[in-house]
């Protein structure tokens, strides 16, 4: 195995003369390749004689492309070495910089060296310190993809060149030199390696930034899977991969309709039956995505253009979708604005009941009417903020309990893993540090408060309707800014508290109002939100209070959208 001294000593330069050194090999074959052509016939030449020569002569040629393929296969994986070598140390430039801007530095045996080993940094606070031992964490994971992917390029560069000595590299039988060249090439060049098995999203992202760009390319062609629901890689690419993947999971779920409609046909078994509905249920779902990222005609399905091609909403990202076999329910998360470009993001995790065929519009919707009002507080509260941009994702990336599962946490442990996993993916994916917040709605609450627990770089929390967040302290959540809830009079749900209480209990959570208020906007203006307190307020202002959070023109709603855009001063407290 290479080290990253290894790496560091590398000499792109050596390829780059040995491929030059080479390419001058393979045209000087290709010459003597011709003049061999130009010599095969002799006209008015017979006999016994001549065929002897022929026979000389063909073993000349088989010799040639014999050796043209060899040089052909060793030109091609100089070729993507160098490539391969030159993406790897600029991806190892990258965390050393940013090893070296947290004053770390990576070493030349893969570990790291830690300014602070031996003492904490003045004044810094236990949140900051946290954030610290995770940001030691993701790069000991960067460099030990890194690593792995060098190794595996030192490995395919000695796999080739010892079939090139050992003359296994062939030229299929071809009696053209340019033709056993390009043979030679195929079975030279380095092939594009799968993402790490099981990989962290810092050792996916770098696995992604470790790639040439025909790699890349390669992916995107031919292995859209390998990313689309990879945590890490940047949110565009995702997107790109999965719109790409619809139509081939549409036809895979019309294949377990099939199969699941004749099982129950010949059976007339209700556990047959029942999976039939669950087929059914996952291709509704592929419509729901399909709605949710494309435009929508007058009748209800997908517009399509003049060239028959859907029109994709310009502001949306699909960053999963998952109606495998394995999965009882569909899941999905899509994306309103920029997940890369975004100077806030907010994750919106639903609860019980709630799915992607059956809520994932109204999800979206309410995400989208979050992310403008952010937008329109950022730009008319402080000139420092105006301009910021928001991204706001619906998260329906885990099976939400539909009966008695709310009555267990299981669930929204698995699904805290699922979540932990892609918020930590929004971080390792961004150079930058965006102002990330995670908002639960009821049993989607304790699904984020347990993600939080793992440790995800999540700088607010906002918890409306909460059952419970798995922990009744604070500081097991692992956010570097603040926790808020919302919790609406009678909203029965939330007065259970039945998963380690309520969260308007613990020491240091911000008890944000969902009654109506009066509002005095930055020009002036009076403006009276609405109630989702169904016992105060005047009558007309009444709602119910457990799923009208997301309500347009409510207090509730202003409340998510200030600590969204990381200005929570403007919120109502309670």
């Amino acid at each position: 195995m290479v080290d990253i001294g290894g790496i560091n000593d590398w000499d792109t330069a050596g390829l780059e003369r040995l491929s030059s050194s080479l390419a001058s090999r393979i045209s000087t074959l290709i010459e003597l390749g011709d003049q061999l052509d130009r010599l095969g016939v002799v006209d008015g030449w017979a006999g016994e004689t001549s065929e002897e020569a022929r026979r000389a002569f063909d073993a000349v040629v088989d010799h040639l492309t014999d050796s043209a393929a060899q040089v052909g296969a060793v030109k091609k994986l100089t070729d993507d070495t160098e490539d391969a070598v030159t993406a790897l140390k600029r991806a190892l430039a990258d965390v050393s910089s940013l090893a070296f801007a947290n004053d770390f530095a990576v070493c030349n045996d893969n570990t790291l060296w830690d300014r602070w080993a031996f003492e904490r940094p003045p004044n810094q606070t236990d949140a900051e310190a946290a954030d610290r031992q995770r940001l030691e964490a993701d790069l000991l994971d960067r460099v030990g993809e890194i690593v792995r992917r060098g190794t595996e390029i030192e490995e395919n560069a000695a796999a080739v060149m010892s079939a090139a000595a050992q003359s296994s590299i062939t030229d299929h039988g071809s009696t053209d030199v340019r033709e056993a060249v390009d043979f030679g090439s195929d079975q030279g060049s380095l092939k594009t390696p799968m993402p790490p098995e099981d990989g962290k999203p810092a050792e996916n992202n770098q696995w992604w930034d470790s790639l040439t760009d025909d790699q890349r390319a390669y992916v995107r062609a031919e292995r859209p899977y390998w990313i689309g629901d990879l945590d890490g890689i940047p949110a565009a690419e995702r997107s790109t991969a999965n719109l790409a993947q619809l139509e081939i999971d549409r036809s895979t779920i019309d294949g377990q309709i099939n199969e699941a409609r004749a099982r129950f046909e010949q059976t007339q078994n209700a556990m047959d039956e029942k999976r039939l509905q669950l087929a059914l249920d996952k291709r509704a779902s592929l419509d729901a995505v399909e709605r949710a990222m494309f435009e929508v005609g007058q009748d209800g399905n997908v517009a399509l253009d003049s060239e028959g091609n859907r029109i994709p909403f310009p502001d949306r990202q699909l960053l999963s979708f998952d109606a495998s076999p394995g999965q009882t329910l569909a899941t999905a998360v899509v994306a309103v604005g920029d997940v890369d470009t975004a100077d806030h993001v907010s994750v919106h995790t639903p609860g019980f009941t709630s799915t992607v065929d059956g809520g994932l519009a109204n999800l979206v919707r309410d995400a989208a009417s979050v992310r403008d009002l952010s937008e329109w507080q950022l730009d008319h509260y402080s000139p420092d903020t105006a301009g910021q941009s928001v991204a706001s994702v619906a998260f329906m990336g885990y099976e939400a309990p539909q009966n008695v599962g709310v009555l267990s946490d299981g669930m929204a442990r698995t699904g805290g893993d699922r979540l932990a996993s892609f918020l930590d993916g929004i971080d390792a994916s961004r150079s930058d540090d965006p102002h990330l917040t995670a908002v639960g709605h009821s049993y989607g609450s304790l699904t984020t408060g347990f993600a939080l627990q793992d440790g995800t770089g999540v700088d607010d929390a906002v918890f409306m309707g909460s059952p419970g967040v798995g922990t009744d302290n604070l500081g097991a959540l692992h956010i570097n800014g603040d926790a808020y809830t919302l919790a609406s009079g009678g909203d029965g749900v939330a007065a259970l508290a039945r998963f380690d209480g309520d969260p308007r209990e613990i020491a240091g959570v911000h008890d944000l109002s969902t009654r109506a208020a009066d509002i005095v906007m930055p020009d002036g203006t009076d403006v009276t939100l609405m109630s989702t307190d169904r016992f105060t307020g005047p009558l007309i202002d009444r709602m119910g209070s457990h799923s009208d959070y997301y309500k347009l023109d409510t207090t509730s709603q202003f409340n998510q959208a200030a600590v969204v855009a990381g200005i929570p001063d403007v919120a109502v407290a309670r």
